[in-house]
């Protein structure tokens, strides 16, 4: 009887290990998408388009100044050309970013302020939807606001030096 009570607690143990393995509570599709902002923030479109999956596809709802809303949609590679001028300093700040991860799909979504210039420019919410192949996270999709007058009070005190919150 010890041994058996030994033999289910050392297989219990060894479960439980790898599925915290397996289960990273989406901290490295987040990862990736923090990958991608360091990108952007370098101005490197290489270092970019490489996290999107070859079929991704990015929908940017644009609240422009007269009121009116514009969709773009692009793939990650073009929007990755974006940044290939290093003009100004930029940053994107998804704080609060919450993850959700199923199986070989992960959603990735909050909150963002994004600073030019060490000002803010525009906030909005990022929604990013990642899948895994061959062990590495990609991203598919994403959809983004972007409003130059939507920023909360809260986002209107972060300055380019706070850092994200990490779940």
């Amino acid at each position: 009887m010890k041994k058996f009570t030994l033999t289910i607690i050392f297989t219990l143990a060894i479960s439980v290990s790898a599925f915290a393995q397996k289960n990273d509570g989406g901290k490295d599709a987040l990862a990736v998408v923090n990958k991608m902002f360091a990108g952007m923030a370098k101005h490197n479109p290489a270092a970019i388009a490489e996290l999107w999956a070859k079929e991704s596809n990015l929908t940017a709802v644009i609240k422009r100044k007269d009121g009116k809303t514009v969709i773009v949609n692009l793939t990650g590679e073009k929007f990755s050309l974006n940044f290939a001028e290093n003009k100004e300093e930029i940053k994107e700040d998804m704080y609060e970013q919450k993850t959700f991860v199923d199986g070989d799909i992960a959603m990735v979504w909050g909150r963002y302020v994004f600073f030019v210039g060490g000002k803010i420019s525009h906030c909005g919410l990022n929604s990013f939807q990642l899948v895994k192949t061959d062990s590495v996270w990609k991203i598919a999709n994403a959809a983004s606001t972007i409003d130059a007058n939507a920023c909360t009070e809260k986002e209107k005190k972060r300055t380019m030096t706070m850092t994200a919150k990490k779940n």
